[in-house]
């Protein structure tokens, strides 16, 4: 399972959806930074998962749209 979720400026982590595939975990992604654009105090938007060691973050994402 892909995980996505946010890091906050205040150092809060927050994992906001679970996905079986790496397409629906993308889709997800985006989908939650426009979730998130209003706010001013995400730093960066995480893709983890678990490779057989405890989860490992392995994808970010700007939270502003470039």
């Amino acid at each position: 399972m892909i995980q996505i979720g946010y890091t906050t400026t205040a150092g809060a982590e927050t994992v906001s959806g679970e996905y079986a595939s790496p397409v629906e975990a993308n889709a997800a992604i985006y989908d939650l930074r426009e979730t998130l654009a209003d706010r001013d105090d995400i730093e960066t938007l995480f893709m983890q998962a678990d490779f057989g060691e405890g989860m490992l973050r392995y994808g970010y994402l700007d939270p502003i749209e470039a």
